[in-house]
């Protein structure tokens, strides 16, 4: 199995200007891509720290013409937030800007705060969502949209863009095997993230799910034959082993706290995060690695072969890291750890 590697970013806020973090966060795409990774991807997140660019399609602009190479896109496109005509549009676009290396993520949101930021009531943004990853599909794959729907109608809208690529590649991010039987029905791949153990049972699902539904007519007939099956996982290389351990736990728990803030300022349960509130259970369930470039290397190694992935969307940049040990951090995985994990 070859394994391939990405990046993921939330791209949260730093105790510095926004233009200096964009900025550098570019320097690490940059990076990435000299170092040959395949995918930039980017989150969305609304009205927190946590999330720094609310509209990823801005950014991932700016990135198309800074970068000719890496794959970018979100993960993802809060759909129930959108216009999905303007939407469709957007979509088009940054294919283009980035000649042909748009990959779109598409999702509900897990946050209800932030959707309900929106007026969207967090029971009816399934529905949306559901209803909206049709209706974008749709209206890539037509020269005129008519869509009558529960919550979206068009009628003969004429879709004058049409992306480079056809199909488009779709992400998704579900947890829920309801969820994943719905991607993988429209040929989507797909990233996971919390345990080792958790990412095992999402994988073989998922890959379950998709042979199931290898002709379901909703899945585009020259779209992948296998998708890419993906684990999210926060990173941090260092030879001192114990400065690694200190700036890794450092930057998870301001990272967390971003995470949190919402959940705590409306006295909002958020009992998913709590398995991972503490830096010493994350490092345990497998969801940060840190330390050498051998110790990373056997750590991931032995994810990989747990859980069958051969996708791993890395996260270098997070909390309060700093954009000097990000990228050192970046560059020795890639000299160090990349040719270890390919051999194997």
């Amino acid at each position: 199995m070859t394994i391939e590697f990405g990046i993921f970013d939330h791209l949260d806020m730093r105790t510095e200007s926004l233009n200096k973090t964009y900025a550098e966060r570019i320097k690490v795409a940059q990076a990435a891509e000299t170092a040959g990774f395949r995918g930039y991807h980017l989150a969305e997140h609304h009205g927190t720290p946590l999330g720094a660019a609310p509209s990823p399609g801005i950014f991932l602009a700016a990135l198309a013409q800074a970068t000719s190479r890496i794959r970018i896109g979100p993960l993802v496109y809060l759909v129930p937030l959108y216009i999905p005509l303007r939407l469709i549009e957007e979509i088009c676009m940054l294919d283009h800007l980035s000649n042909g290396r748009l990959e779109v993520g598409l999702g509900r949101g897990v946050s209800p705060i932030e959707v309900s930021f929106f007026g969207v009531e967090p029971d009816s943004a399934v529905e949306m969502f559901i209803e909206g990853v049709d209706l974008i599909i749709r209206g890539l794959n037509c020269s005129k949209l008519t869509f009558k729907g529960k919550h979206y109608r068009y009628e003969d809208v004429p879709m004058v863009l049409q992306t480079v690529q056809s199909p488009l590649p779709l992400w998704s991010a579900s947890m829920s095997p309801g969820g994943q039987a719905e991607a993988a029905k429209r040929g989507m791949h797909t990233i996971s993230l919390g345990s080792t153990d958790l990412i095992r049972q999402t994988s073989e699902n998922y890959r379950a799910e998709w042979r199931a539904s290898r002709d379901n007519p909703l899945r585009p007939a020259s779209g992948p034959n296998e998708p890419f099956v993906g684990a999210w996982r926060m990173l941090y290389v260092n030879e001192d082993e114990r400065k690694a351990e200190a700036v890794a736990h450092q930057a998870y728990d301001d990272w967390f706290a971003k995470l949190h803030k919402l959940w705590v300022e409306n006295n909002v349960a958020a009992p998913h995060l709590g398995p991972i509130s503490k830096f010493e259970t994350a490092e345990e369930i497998g969801m940060i690695v840190h330390g050498g470039a051998d110790r990373v290397a056997d750590a991931l190694a032995r994810q990989v072969e747990i859980t069958g992935v051969n996708y791993l969307a890395l996260q270098p940049a997070f909390g309060d890291i700093g954009h000097d040990e990000e990228m050192r951090s970046l560059e020795r995985f890639a000299a160090k750890v990349m040719p270890q994990l390919k051999a194997a």
